[in-house]
This record gives structure tokens, sequence and C-alpha cells, in this order.
């Protein structure tokens, strides 16, 4: 899942001003955020099921970050209007995303979890290598995880 993730270093700047981690850190933070916050069955949020139905609002929630941006009213004077955007929305919008797409591929492949789909690739790996050698194993693996 973190090398799932890890391309938010792009952020790096606003992920310090708002939670005072980098990119990694932030990663890392998320995913152990998961972790906890799963339990067995329905709310397994790093299943496949979970991970196809994540929301934009809980991925901001685990990493403590906002996805609003308040400014003024046009028209009304004294009146500030609040509205999805910021620096990190598009870094929450792009994490919910893959997430949500990794989901749907690991439910539409008969997979239950990343971790299931990793070890079965690398199982076909492992029984080319004592046949073909290594240079066909990580073909193999390659071009099951692709």
């Amino acid at each position: 899942m973190l090398s799932l993730l890890n391309f938010a270093s792009g952020y790096r700047v606003d992920l310090h001003a708002q939670t005072g981690r980098g990119a990694w850190d932030s990663i890392r933070g998320l995913l152990f955020g998961l972790y906890i916050s799963s339990t067995p069955g329905e709310e397994d949020l790093l299943s496949a099921h979970g991970l196809r139905t994540l929301q934009m609002s809980k991925i901001a929630e685990m990493m403590g970050v906002t996805l609003h941006i308040e400014r003024p009213h046009e028209t009304i004077l004294g009146v500030t209007v609040g509205e999805l955007g910021g620096p990190l929305y598009d870094l929450v919008k792009l994490i919910t995303s893959v997430l949500n797409e990794t989901g749907q591929i690991l439910v539409e492949s008969g997979y239950t979890y990343l971790g299931l789909f990793v070890a079965e690739a690398l199982q076909q790996g492992g029984k080319v290598l004592s046949s073909s050698g290594s240079e066909a194993a990580v073909e193999v693996i390659l071009e099951r995880v692709n």
C-alpha cells in the first residue's frame, strides 16, 4: 500500500504546513489510521471492498487535512462562504481515486485483499524461478502486477 501511494512528494510543502509531516510520513499515517480504524467485516477499510468504497472525507480525516477553504461572499458583506478546495484537495482526490480503483480491480478479480494478490504474483514468479531463472521470474511478477 505504501508503494501504491508513494506519489505525494509534490505536496510536501502543503502537508508540512497543515500537518507538520512530509509526504512519506503523511501516507504512512494515513495507512496506519485506516488499519487501526478497520474492523473485520464491512468496516475493514483496507479490504478490497473497503478500498473501493472509501470517501474523500475519510481520507482527509485520517490524514488530518482540511478540504475546505473559506472566502468572503461576493455580494453580502460579512458573510463567509466555505467550499471544497484548498492546497491538499487534489492530493486527497488522487489518493481516493487510486484506492477506489485498486479496490474495484481487486473485487473484480476475486481478491479480498491487495496482499493476497501480491502473494499470488510472487508465488507464480517463484514457480518460474526454479525452471527458467530470475529474469523470467521477475517478468512474470511484473506482468502480473501491471
